[in-house]
């Protein structure tokens, strides 16, 4: 057999997309040298351009660990793209993607590093792709998107009213501008326009998210719903609509309602990330006691949903032998010690072996398995410590006497962009308290993406040094009172009892409810909500008062 004359013919056949004659070519030559990675390569290739993804990704790391090149890299990035892999995908192009041309590269590339929040390497890459397909207008939207995760708003607008400009139909661009306008604007007539464009060119998923999002914003909780519910009659499996619902039936205190549509969307959407390790969860617990098992409680969703949570935890004693509950590392030791007296609660490290279980739970919707609605939030007081040695290590460093003692985080980290940036200030929006000689400043703020506080000598940075959680519960026990966006670091405060004024923008996060002033959630908390969502001024102006008045 003349290999190289087969491989020819099968690629020709490939050009005219007659893909079975192809294949058997392939699978012929593979029958007298089944280690033959072009030929493995070039199949996978194939099996990926009619869709047979397992097959080709089967193929291509068959042809990969026989012998590694270019393009069969390429392949197994783009595959693992297909099969939703992201981080696998990711990892691929990372090896090629700095010699590399390809559009495709460059697009799904861009796109990995967007969803894992490489915001500044998204930003690098798009710049690329952009000087590599400049019509293009896969490559103008990406940089648009990347510029306003890194908060570039005006290259973003820039990019995007050209983008809509030059390619009209091309309901991506209305969305990205759609965005732009919401976020550094805050002018939802604008970006309505926008969302209600891309419906009109056939992205019923988009435009009414969109949509729903923009009303529910302005806190027009009706018209949210309508779109919402469109949302969910075009597409009946949308976990997306099913959060959307609970985040609007919870914001208005309809405690079942959101809860059941949360722990729906909560056991739904980790489904469909081959990625995700809730996908290992098995035997999901079903509320009922069951004396003689053993529960595995896994910490889903970000730090501060972990300690908001972790309340209802001891309520699960009555109910199992035995918790078993997976943590994030840095909160691993915070968590042992403030539960230290639950003696049947255990905790265990992410990351490893899932230890053995009977049932399994998620944490953030322990509320719903336990039916306890909202409208009677345990621990509200406090129901967190730290060990002394914590305490000690921050009293020597937190030592000012006669000043107020006084934390501050002024950026937010969150799932989603919207949520990031509807959270996060500048530090410098903090001058006016910051200057009060009265008041000693502390940050709590770990890696902040904006390092202009070091303008501000009156501000001391122990975030730096925060190895975990423990770390910073520990400087907060030290602490007068602590100054926040809505954050983990809230969370902690709150949970410590420690007093927090938290800053909270016009459109709130669910869980508190549109209140102005209080949240039953944390009882040593005060809220300071804007009024109005292009003003800050005012709120701060609240806080410099505020400061002002209280006693070290």
């Amino acid at each position: 057999m003349d290999i190289r004359a087969e491989v020819n013919r099968a690629l020709d056949y490939t050009k005219q997309k007659e893909f079975k004659k192809a294949e058997k070519i392939y699978l012929e030559i593979l029958k007298v040298d089944s280690q033959n990675a072009v030929v493995l390569s070039f199949l996978g290739l194939l099996y990926m351009n009619v869709g047979h993804f397992g097959k080709s990704k089967k193929c291509l790391l068959k042809a990969d660990s026989i012998k590694s090149n270019p393009a069969t890299t390429e392949g197994l990035g783009l595959v693992n793209y297909f099969l939703n892999r992201y981080k696998d995908a990711e990892g691929y192009f990372e090896k090629i993607i700095d010699n590399s041309k390809s559009f495709d590269v460059y697009d799904k590339y861009t796109h990995c590093l967007l969803k894992s929040k490489q915001f500044s390497k998204a930003y690098k890459y798009s710049e690329k792709f952009y000087q590599l397909y400049p019509l293009a207008k896969e490559s103008a939207c990406r940089l648009a998107n990347s510029c306003i995760h890194i908060g570039k708003f005006e290259d973003a607008y820039r990019y995007s009213l050209n983008l809509t400009t030059r390619f009209p139909k091309y309901a991506e661009g209305w969305q990205t501008l759609g965005l732009v306008y919401e976020i550094y604007f805050h002018d939802e007539e604008e970006s309505n326009k926008c969302f209600q464009k891309v419906l009109r060119l056939g992205n019923k998923f988009s435009g009414y998210y969109n949509l729903s999002v923009n009303s529910y914003k302005i806190g027009n909780y009706k018209k949210s719903l309508y779109y919402i519910n469109k949302l969910k009659k075009a597409d009946p499996d949308s976990t997306t609509a099913d959060f959307t619902l609970a985040i609007i039936y919870m914001k208005q205190c309809k405690y079942k309602k959101g809860l059941k549509y949360y722990s729906k969307y909560i056991h739904e959407s980790y489904k469909k990330d081959p990625d995700d390790d809730l996908n290992r969860l098995k035997n999901i617990w079903d509320g009922k006691t069951y004396k003689d098992e053993t529960l595995l409680v896994y910490a889903d969703q970000g730090v501060g949903d972990n300690i908001m949570f972790s309340r209802y935890m001891p309520f699960l004693e009555k109910k199992f032998k035995q918790i078993k509950v997976l943590l994030y590392e840095p909160l691993f030791d915070l968590f042992k010690y403030a539960f230290r007296d639950y003696k049947k609660i255990k905790f265990y490290k992410k990351g490893g072996k899932f230890p053995q279980y009977d049932k399994s739970a998620i944490l953030s919707c322990l509320a719903a398995y336990l039916k306890m609605d909202y409208g009677n939030i345990p621990f509200s007081d406090k129901y967190f410590d730290v060990e002394q040695k914590y305490i000690d290590k921050y009293s020597k460093i937190i030592t000012t006497d006669k000043k107020l003692k006084v934390g501050i985080c002024w950026e937010a980290g969150a799932a989603g962009l919207r949520e990031q940036l509807n959270r996060t200030l500048n530090v410098s929006m903090f001058e006016p308290f910051l200057n009060i000689k009265s008041v000693q400043f502390y940050s709590l703020q770990v890696n902040p993406a904006m390092d202009n506080y070091k303008d501000y000598p009156q501000i001391i940075d122990l975030g730096k040094d925060f190895k975990d959680y423990s770390d910073t519960a520990g400087a907060i026990r030290n602490l007068d009172l602590v100054v926040t966006v809505d954050t983990s670091v809230a969370h902690l405060a709150g949970a410590l009892g420690v007093k927090t004024f938290m800053l909270l923008p016009y459109c709130t996060d669910w869980r508190w409810f549109d209140d102005k002033v209080k949240t039953p959630w944390y009882n040593s908390v005060k809220l300071f909500k804007q009024t109005d969502p292009k003003d800050w001024d005012s709120i701060i102006e609240k806080v410099t008062e505020e400061l002002k008045n209280e006693q070290a």
